[in-house]
């Protein structure tokens, strides 16, 4: 046979048809997806906002005092920021007055919810235990500091400017939560997480 018939014969040869791929079972998925760090943050995440979201209301039950305490002293806490600037402010048990402004201090404005968000994407994160601890232990202090500023200012617009207080509290507010969790999350991962990490890449 001639060199050319071989040359057209390999052209209009067909090739193979490709291999069609295996479709993962639901279990092969999951365990595939948790190798992924960023899918296993998402999935611990879900979980402990899942955990928080059906033990929470158990303890508060059994040990509501807690968050009585929480907003008893988040409202003396406020009474007496206010109270240095003005003598119109007064704070008795869980409501704060700022001149003729009153203001009850219920469980929302305790900032425990925001905390228990914070805490929930600190431990799902995948670094070690004693990163997390730092990030907790500096993270639930800065997060209450940013809730009593929040606070302060909604007093303060409810006793100046009592038109737009609606609009602070149910929507600027609330938009600017997330952004303070978020905040204080990504802070926590590049001063601690990754510095340390950068640190210990330069040492060795």
């Amino acid at each position: 046979m001639s060199r050319k018939k071989r040359d057209k014969q390999k052209k209009t040869a067909k090739s193979p048809p490709p291999e069609k791929k295996k479709r993962l079972s639901f279990r092969q998925w999951i365990r595939q997806a948790w190798t992924n760090p960023a899918y296993r943050f998402v999935f611990l995440f879900l979980i402990y906002l899942g955990v928080v979201a059906v033990v929470y209301p158990l303890l508060t039950n059994e040990f509501y005092f807690i968050v009585e305490g929480m907003m008893v002293g988040t409202a003396q806490v406020e009474g007496f920021i206010l109270g240095i600037f003005s003598s119109t402010a007064n704070a008795t048990g869980k409501l704060v007055t700022f001149g003729h402004f009153p203001v009850k201090i219920i469980e929302e404005c305790t900032g425990i919810y925001e905390i228990l968000i914070f805490m929930a994407a600190v431990m799902a994160f995948p670094t070690s235990l004693k990163k997390k601890g730092i990030g907790l232990a500096f993270g639930i202090p800065l997060m209450y500091l940013f809730n009593v500023i929040r606070i302060l200012v909604l007093i303060i617009v409810g006793s100046y400017y009592y038109e737009i207080f609606d609009f602070m509290h149910l929507y600027f507010w609330q938009v600017t939560l997330i952004l303070m969790i978020t905040s204080v999350w990504v802070l926590w991962i590049l001063k601690v997480v990754k510095r340390e990490e950068k640190v210990l890449a330069t040492g060795s």
